[in-house]
């Protein structure tokens, strides 16, 4: 393996949507993403001046992906990481844990503090115990909280 991590760029984001469409198609996940639907994700979540967004290759092809907004609260800023996904073929071999770590090594270099990494997962599902040896927390002060626009 020849990993190599960076900052994303417009011309990754085919690549980052294939290796989406990949991953979550697979347990526990079972999700269909088109092409276009997984690019778009991608282009709307980098859309932003204070959207971030990283990329590992092993040679041409993206194995992960990490990407999100800086927000900014009273007193600290955060990435809040919209999506994070590592190839099946490549879950269990540490790259997750070396793509966080490269984050956070990239927000230290940014000129504004960020503080905070923050995301939302599934209760239940294998990224949950992932996430908390890689150092995330629960926080339950806090409820995730959605409204159908459609209903009331």
């Amino acid at each position: 393996m020849n990993i190599k991590f960076k900052v994303m760029e417009e011309k990754d984001l085919k690549g980052c949507a294939l290796q989406m469409i990949k991953t979550f198609k697979e347990e526990p996940w079972n999700e269909v993403w088109t092409y276009e639907q997984a690019y778009t994700r991608f282009d709307e979540i980098m859309s932003a001046r204070v959207s971030r967004g990283y990329v590992a290759y092993d040679g041409d092809t993206v194995i992960s992906t990490l990407c999100g907004r800086i927000m900014t609260y009273m007193g600290f800023k955060e990435l809040w990481v919209d999506d994070f996904s590592v190839d099946p073929e490549y879950q269990g071999k540490g790259i997750g844990s070396r793509m966080i770590e490269f984050v956070r090594e990239e927000m230290k270099k940014e000129k504004d503090k960020v503080s905070y990494l923050s995301l939302l997962t599934e209760k239940g599902y294998p990224a949950v115990k992932f996430y908390e040896k890689n150092g995330f927390k629960s926080d339950e002060r806090l409820i995730f909280m959605s409204a159908n626009v459609y209903e009331k």
